[in-house]
């Protein structure tokens, strides 16, 4: 890995978008659970030929439907998360510009490219090891391809063609297709063959982390255990859940007075 200024760099850059996408989510508790979007969601409902008929017009299903929202934009929020950080890591990690480390392949911008030609020997001798380890008997060519996922529960055909897409796009330009998968629990078996087909190479988990581990000098989830890092995130959580539960539409949702 490079010197303790990367490394402090690398912490900004993560305070950067933690802090980033924890306004968010204090922004969308501030506005989705009001008293005025509770009043709209429950107006719809209350008008919803379907939803009304089946008695789901009542203050506790708008509740379960804000806070599948909430989940929603967690998940997408912290997908993005675990998408910027490594990159910006393993850009400095082999000094790839930023259109080296995340190109664009007929419109769609891969996670992490790493380009055999933009390295230096020193970390072409770093990189083959540690590919041939995770992947044996299996051939670079021209580089790597990396997707990265916090966690993996594709529900919608869309995502999945265009992950196939990009599959053979990578393939196209001789780049080995890695999909890395962090959470253990949550991937589909039936997606992932899919994609396997698609000709992804999949690690999941310890392994997913293991590899970027090797592969950038950094483990990523040891940026988290950073105490300053845990405090604020703590500290913002605690918050966040507060405001949740002081909401108009928490209270009412959930009957509490």
């Amino acid at each position: 890995m490079a010197n303790s200024k990367t490394e402090a760099e690398i912490e900004e850059k993560f305070m950067k978008e933690l802090r980033h996408h924890l306004s968010g989510w204090h922004s969308k508790i501030s506005a989705d659970f009001s008293e005025e979007s509770f009043k709209t969601e429950i107006s719809q409902l209350q008008n919803d030929p379907v939803y009304s008929k089946f008695g789901f017009a009542i203050p506790e299903y708008v509740l379960v439907r804000l806070m599948g929202r909430f989940s929603i934009s967690i998940g997408r929020r912290l997908g993005e998360i675990y998408d910027k950080v490594p990159r910006f890591i393993t850009s400095a990690r082999f000094d790839l510009s930023p259109e080296e480390v995340a190109p664009m392949f007929d419109g769609l911008q891969l996670d992490i490219g790493i380009p055999l030609e933009a390295l230096s020997d020193e970390d072409k001798q770093h990189l083959v090891p540690i590919f041939q380890s995770s992947f044996p008997n299996s051939e670079i060519k021209n580089g790597l391809g990396i997707e990265i996922r916090y966690n993996f529960n594709p529900n919608d055909s869309a995502r999945l063609r265009k992950d196939e897409h990009m599959a053979s796009l990578l393939l196209n330009a001789g780049l080995f297709p890695i999909y890395l998968i962090f959470s253990e629990i949550s991937p589909r078996e039936e997606a992932i063959a899919r994609l396997k087909r698609a000709g992804w190479n999949f690690l999941v988990g310890k392994a997913a982390d293991g590899f970027m581990n090797k592969l950038i000098g950094m483990d990523f989830s040891t940026i988290l255990d950073r105490p300053k890092i845990q405090n604020e995130i703590r500290q913002d959580i605690d918050l966040l859940m507060e405001e949740m539960r002081n909401s108009v539409a928490f209270k009412r949702g959930a009957k509490i007075e």
